[in-house]
């Protein structure tokens, strides 16, 4: 069973211009990004959740977990092709993706200080997790 890499987007951290999708919609696409062996294409799927965005990859995240040098090589590819999408993310395995919705209020799904909170909370050392972007907050080491 695969579990996948996903980012956790807030509104207010996507550059203008950028095409969203607006309610139940879903805008799915497959990208070809830069790797350390050549290039990879990436399926993505993108959502709106609570006040931002959910991007769910193909990135095989046990993979990444267990240090496959494909996968963190496409996953950095992807951070940076979402930092240039916003000034900010929450890359995060699936699992704690999907615990982190059922804890949260609908409304709070993208907001990313109460999940960053969460996530040092319960993976203080990131090995689930990663905050992207200028104003990401620091793990305690």
């Amino acid at each position: 069973m695969a579990f996948w890499v996903h980012y956790v987007v807030p509104a207010s951290a996507v550059g203008d211009g950028t095409p969203l999708p607006t309610g139940d919609e879903i805008i799915g696409f497959a990208q070809t990004v830069d790797v350390d062996a050549g290039d990879r294409t990436v399926e993505f799927s993108i959502l709106a959740v609570g006040d931002g965005y959910q991007i769910a990859t193909d990135i095989d995240c046990t993979s990444l977990l267990r240090g496959h040098a494909e996968e963190i090589a496409a996953a950095r590819a992807v951070d940076a092709w979402v930092l240039d999408l916003a000034s900010r993310a929450v890359r995060i395995h699936e699992l704690l993706l999907h615990r982190w919705y059922e804890v949260c209020s609908e409304s709070h799904r993208s907001s990313l200080d109460p999940l960053e909170r969460w996530l040092t909370a319960h993976d203080p050392a990131g090995d689930y997790w990663a905050s992207l972007g200028t104003t990401a907050r620091r793990r305690p080491r």
